[in-house]
């Protein structure tokens, strides 16, 4: 479970459509796209119906939900993007953890919704929160690693976002902590991942006659207590929005199949020889089990410093 919080075997948002003119993603949303932050609402209202949840607040609800969408959707981003870098022989200049971090992130920005850049940010919160918890854990800090540690991943977040925009994104990242003199910096950081990204995927740009490739979508059953996950997965239609995404954007070579399941462990994997992509519900449980013990108090104390308190 450490080594895939600290992998990310993935983080955030569908595959959304990019603004760029002439740049991969730049169709319009999908028809399943439309209403997928109502479908997110609705789910969190739906868990009044489990005894457990009862008594908690709906706002609450709807905070713990938008925080596990957003990083499963930052991971199954994540995850596809080394489903790319593989499938289409994209060369890789740097770490291709690093690559995948900025595919997502860029992706989330470019789709252009207050609702999408929101659950961004919750994807920069679950890794400060996941340092929190490794600090208070004493969990042993690998340098050697080829990913970024959790806070610098955090931070790359914040500072694409800033970067991308200056004046929209300037609390958030001041409310985070990023100095000044970075946030000035960020504008070519983001502007080297994008022109990056869309330099390598345009080549593959699904032509309006070009044939869309089948992406076969599956919710497995969730067992015990992850029943409620699947439901809610079910519901939302995670896979769904990001499967139409895939298939309509780029040429892929080959079929693939994206499903959630129980696996066993809080997990996110590909399978190169099923071409199959799973997300795991443990993985989504320890989102929650995440923004329950740290995500209240953390957001209480970052609010308290912005007011100067």
């Amino acid at each position: 479970m450490d080594a895939i919080r600290r992998c990310l075997c993935g983080w955030t948002i569908t595959l959304a459509a990019l603004a760029v003119t002439g740049a991969v993603f730049a169709q319009p949303e999908p028809p399943q796209r439309q209403g997928f932050e109502e479908r997110v609402k609705a789910i969190a209202s739906s868990f009044k119906s489990n005894p457990s949840l009862k008594k908690v607040p709906q706002t609450q609800l709807e905070n713990l939900m938008n925080f596990m969408v957003g990083n499963m959707l930052f991971i199954l981003n994540h995850e596809m993007a080394h489903v790319i870098i593989n499938d289409f022989h994209l060369p890789v200049l740097g770490q291709e953890e690093d690559a995948a971090d900025d595919f997502a992130i860029v992706t989330s920005l470019r789709s252009g919704t207050d609702f999408s850049h929101h659950v961004l940010e919750e994807a920069a919160k679950g890794w400060f929160l996941s340092e929190l918890r490794d600090r208070d854990d004493k969990v042993a800090i690998f340098y050697f690693s080829d990913h970024r540690l959790d806070l610098q991943r955090a931070y790359r977040i914040v500072c694409l976002m800033v970067g991308s925009d200056p004046v929209k994104f300037k609390e958030f990242a001041d409310s985070m902590k990023l100095p000044e003199p970075r946030q000035e910096a960020c504008k070519d950081d983001y502007e080297k991942a994008v022109s990056g990204w869309d330099t390598l995927l345009k080549p593959f740009e699904r032509g309006p006659v070009q044939p869309k490739i089948k992406i076969d979508v599956t919710y497995g059953g969730g067992k015990e207590e992850y029943d409620l996950f699947a439901r809610g997965f079910r519901s939302v239609r995670l896979l769904d929005v990001v499967a139409a995404r895939l298939a309509n954007e780029l040429v892929w070579p080959l079929p693939f199949a994206l499903e959630m399941q129980t696996c066993g462990s809080d997990n996110a994997t590909w399978s190169e020889s099923t071409r199959k992509l799973t997300l795991c519900y443990e993985l989504a449980h320890d989102f929650a089990e995440l923004y329950r013990a740290y995500g209240t108090a953390w957001a209480d104390s970052r609010n308290r410093k912005s007011n100067g308190k």
